[in-house]
């Protein structure tokens, strides 16, 4: 379903914390996912950007775009691979339906999405493990780290039906 223009600006906020790019350090990443029951990472960027440190995570979200070009850095690394379609502007049934399995597969997992895949950090938020890391970028700002709580994935769903997905 697509996501309504109005509630757009609902989607630009950090959900977590913002960590600005001069401050993003393989020690400072770390410490933040430090005991984590599961590491979701949602972009292509953000992903190569965890496994420069030396931080695969369970999960990537990845499109094989940025910034809405094609990426010139691949994003390889040794996972089990899954597809969906998402349009974009959309979270899509089938990209719902990929995460949750992406979620439950031996990690590392991950979901390449034909389409975008910037939307589908909210669904991860919602359905990842409590206990699990996502983190995503923030354009031209950093990268959101967002600990999942009961309250994290209350304010994940509340959303998701505030702009029409179930």
């Amino acid at each position: 379903m697509p996501i309504n223009p109005k509630d757009v600006h609902l989607l630009k906020q950090p959900f977590g914390i913002l960590v600005l790019d001069k401050e993003v350090t393989k020690q400072k990443v770390a410490s933040m996912l430090k005991d984590s029951r599961k590491i979701i990472a949602v972009g292509d960027a953000t992903t190569r950007r965890l496994i420069g440190f030396g931080m695969v995570p369970d999960v990537a979200i990845i499109d094989g775009r940025e910034r809405r070009s094609r990426s010139t850095y691949p994003v390889n690394y040794l996972a089990k691979e899954l597809r969906c379609r998402n349009p974009a502007g959309t979270i899509s049934n089938d990209a719902m339906r990929v995460l949750e399995v992406a979620l439950k597969t031996a990690s590392p997992a991950r979901v390449f999405v034909e389409g975008e895949e910037d939307l589908l950090a909210l669904p991860a938020f919602a359905l990842a493990p409590l206990g699990s890391v996502v983190v995503y970028g923030q354009p031209l700002e950093g990268l959101v780290v967002v600990k999942i709580t009961l309250a994290k994935q209350k304010q994940a769903k509340d959303l998701m039906d505030r702009i029409g997905i179930d």
